[in-house]
């Protein structure tokens, strides 16, 4: 009896081997075929490298090198660019290629070759909000403005190279070309952390601030560095800090509106 195929990997497979499809981009992963069942992983950041310059690391060891950042911090988020670079991993078929990339990107594999599929299924934040209980179920009540504010932070580049393609608001659906391959088929539970946190700060007393233009130029490079140069000691999970720099983004949507036209696209 021949072994059962997977065709989430077939498919993997055959996309890698078609000149025009390959390479493709998961996350912070690139994974590209230098022939028929010849694979390689690296990351996309090595893209040009010579490969004889790059460590190899075996398929086993891959789990381990996705666990933490180049400073030692876990990495909740497996799509997010801070994956350790100067690695390659050549899988040794194409069962190993897919045990590779579900060590790298979990789910990653599954979600890309839903998307292949003509009745995908994506769940809104409207719906993903309403299905919520407990400490969450008040995240429904954030307006459409308030959700996309949540998106555009949590979802940015410069945190998660996954696509999203589930609508919030009047966002539209992001672009392979500026993540990756990879889809984001729902909201994740760092976003749904940030949407609570968004709904208990919109709850707060506010204060009447009278500020010219200069002043808020000045708050939003402050913002800009603050974002580019979190703490080194900080986790990516921990919303609660308020150096985080997806809340210091999402600050940043808030003011939008009041910000100089100079400044208002540095946060991008």
């Amino acid at each position: 009896m021949s072994p059962t195929k997977n065709p989430a990997l077939e498919r993997l497979a055959g996309t890698l081997g078609h000149p025009r499809l390959s390479p493709l981009r998961f996350g912070p992963v690139l994974l590209r075929s230098n022939g028929p069942g010849i694979f390689e992983l690296l990351h996309v950041d090595d893209a040009s490298a010579d490969p004889a310059r790059l460590a190899p690391v075996e398929v086993e060891a891959l789990a381990d090198l996705a666990a933490n950042d180049r400073l030692g911090r876990f990495r909740p988020n497996k799509a997010s660019p801070d994956l350790v670079s100067g690695w390659i991993c050549r899988p040794r078929d194409t069962e190993s290629l897919g045990e590779s990339l579900e060590s790298l990107l979990p789910g990653g594999l599954s979600d890309w070759y839903a998307t292949q599929a003509t009745d995908l299924r994506v769940v809104p934040f409207r719906e993903f909000a309403d299905r919520q209980t407990g400490m969450f179920r008040k995240i429904a009540s954030l307006s459409d403005p308030e959700a996309c504010e949540v998106a555009r932070a949590c979802c940015d580049v410069r945190f998660c190279l996954r696509r999203r393609l589930w609508p919030v608001g009047e966002i539209g659906v992001d672009a392979a070309a500026s993540k990756s391959d990879a889809p984001c088929l729902e909201p994740c539970a760092l976003l749904l952390e940030l949407a609570r946190r968004a709904h208990r700060m919109s709850q707060e007393e506010r204060s009447t601030l009278h500020l010219g233009e200069t002043d808020l130029a000045s708050i939003a490079v402050a913002l800009d560095t603050a974002i580019a140069h979190p703490p080194s000691d900080l986790r990516e999970g921990d919303l609660s800090n308020p150096a985080h720099p997806r809340r210091l983004l999402l600050l940043r949507e808030k003011l939008l509106p009041w910000l100089p036209e100079a400044a208002r696209g540095k946060g991008e």
